[in-house]
């Protein structure tokens, strides 16, 4: 018994660390939080009394100009805790900006590149994979699923094409629900889920009926990506995106080590709680969720998210951690057709400075490939990659993303979804681009007539009008339309601004 408190003694002694032979800088981890907590106050003071509430970057444009007011005032008004909004018009950036602070509890400034936990903006990035495996004839959108994945095809699925389940048409929008039940934290098991998933049966006829594959859309696609390319899913997403689109450091499915100091943590709106619950009784709202959800989970859903165990588990249906500037860069090669915009603005830290998978002292340098190692790459070798991330005419890759021309019989008639995007309209039914929009508010979507691309990432997760307000000031100064999901009304804008 003496001999086993004092093992004990020596193993609080040593630190679990060292015990495993992990080298940890602590100071450099905690640095930034002391110099913050130091030398900043100003979310004690609220934004008009803290010139650095807003990241202090280039101005592109009148527009963003404005809204960087617009922001203050919404924080004035409590509405935001931190944010990033940045847009591209016609290929080029007029819209890069950053404000408030990092979480309740980090008073941390907001930069551009933080990443923020986007939830289902996610599904936009890896319906993209889908479709980038599509352009290189790695698959076809109405082959059968079980084709690609041959142990896919039990139980009844054997019927299940590609497109209905990027429709939301498989009828798998429950599957895994169960057997999360009991262990919440098996979901962060990518192997034992995709393994799973490939063995239960649909609900409903593939075709039938679109319900939204809430978070087994993730596994579906995902298992969809691997056997087909016979890579790992996060090796296709640097392969299709962060590389050419020069993304390293701010666009992951699942984050790895070495980042946790750039991540804004979520928190929930009270008042946009309340709104949420409102909510659950709608007809649209209970097709989009597990029956058995109930609006309490959502606490502890946001507070799970801002667990690192579930922050990098590997989860395309909901887990994507980007920074506004990566997520609207995306969107704005997607606009194009997939042609690369020119590099992006000066702001500083650049876009794609950071290695995207950064060595910990665990690591050693020889062990990795440029990518993985962090050593920037020259203009010579970005010039060796491809200008233009889709092969075949941009009509016919804008129509398989909304489901138009040759693709209009691989959706549901009316649906709010066309091939893995969601359909962007305007209040007069005219359907003008594709998105996808995440749980609280984060959003990232392209006007395509107009070659615009916005996105937006917030950390206080809200029901309430504020994305809207914002999507709909930056139309209204474009003179673009606005989309039928965010014509709402700017109640902040009345509140008197604090001078």
């Amino acid at each position: 018994m003496e001999e086993s408190q004092e093992n004990g003694q020596n193993c609080a002694d040593k630190g679990l660390s060292s015990l495993i032979s992990v080298r940890i800088c602590y100071l450099n981890i905690v640095r930034p939080f002391v110099e913050s907590l130091l030398d900043s106050n100003m979310h004690n003071d609220g934004p008009s009394y803290s010139p650095n509430w807003v990241y202090d970057s280039p101005i592109h444009s009148d527009v963003e100009a404005k809204l960087r007011r617009l922001l203050v005032e919404a924080g004035n008004a409590d509405t935001i805790l931190g944010i990033q909004v940045c847009a591209y018009k016609d290929g080029q950036v007029i819209i890069d900006t950053a404000a408030g602070v990092m979480g309740v509890d980090d008073p941390r400034p907001v930069q551009l590149d933080t990443l923020f936990p986007v939830f289902s903006v996610t599904k936009g990035i890896t319906a993209g994979m889908i479709h980038w495996l599509a352009d290189k004839g790695k698959l076809k959108l109405d082959e059968n699923v079980a084709n690609i994945w041959p142990e896919f095809g039990t139980n009844g699925k054997d019927q299940i094409k590609v497109h209905h389940i990027l429709n939301h048409t498989s009828g798998l929008h429950n599957a895994l629900a169960d057997m999360t039940k009991n262990d919440p934290m098996l979901f962060c098991d990518w192997d034992k889920c995709i393994k799973h998933i490939a063995t239960v049966a649909p609900e409903t006829e593939p075709g039938r009926e679109q319900l939204y594959h809430y978070l087994a859309y993730g596994w579906l696609c995902g298992g969809i990506i691997e056997h087909a390319s016979g890579k790992k899913l996060q090796d296709i997403l640097e392969e299709a995106f962060v590389l050419p689109l020069n993304l390293e450091g701010e666009f992951y499915i699942g984050i790895p080590h070495g980042v946790e100091s750039r991540l804004a943590f979520l928190t929930l709106d009270k008042d946009g709680f309340n709104m949420f619950s409102a909510l659950t009784a709608t007809s649209e709202f209970k097709s989009a969720v597990p029956s058995s959800f109930m609006p309490s989970m959502l606490e502890s859903l946001i507070s799970s998210s801002n667990t690192l165990i579930v922050r990098r588990a590997i989860l395309p249906a909901s887990n994507g951690h980007f920074s506004a500037r990566a997520l609207a860069r995306y969107y704005a090669a997607l606009v194009d057709g997939g042609v690369v915009p020119p590099r992006h603005s000066s702001s500083l830290p650049p876009l794609g400075s950071h290695p995207q998978i950064p060595i910990t002292d665990s690591q050693t340098t020889n062990s990795k490939s440029n990518l993985y190692n962090g050593i920037p790459e020259t203009d010579d070798t970005r010039d060796a990659i491809d200008t233009k991330i889709f092969s075949n005419p941009i009509s016919k890759i804008h129509d398989a993303f909304l489901g138009n021309g040759d693709y209009k019989d691989l959706i549901l008639p009316n649906g709010r979804f066309g091939l893995g995007f969601r359909r962007i309209n305007t209040t007069d039914g005219s359907m003008i681009g594709f998105g996808h929009a995440g749980l609280g508010g984060s959003t990232g979507y392209c006007d395509i007539n107009n070659r615009f691309s916005i996105a937006v990432t917030i950390n206080k997760l809200t029901f309430g009008p504020l994305i809207s307000e914002i999507i709909q000031f930056v139309c209204s100064e474009l003179d673009l339309p606005v989309p039928e999901d965010y014509a709402a009304s700017w109640e902040f804008l009345k509140k008197p601004v604090i001078n």
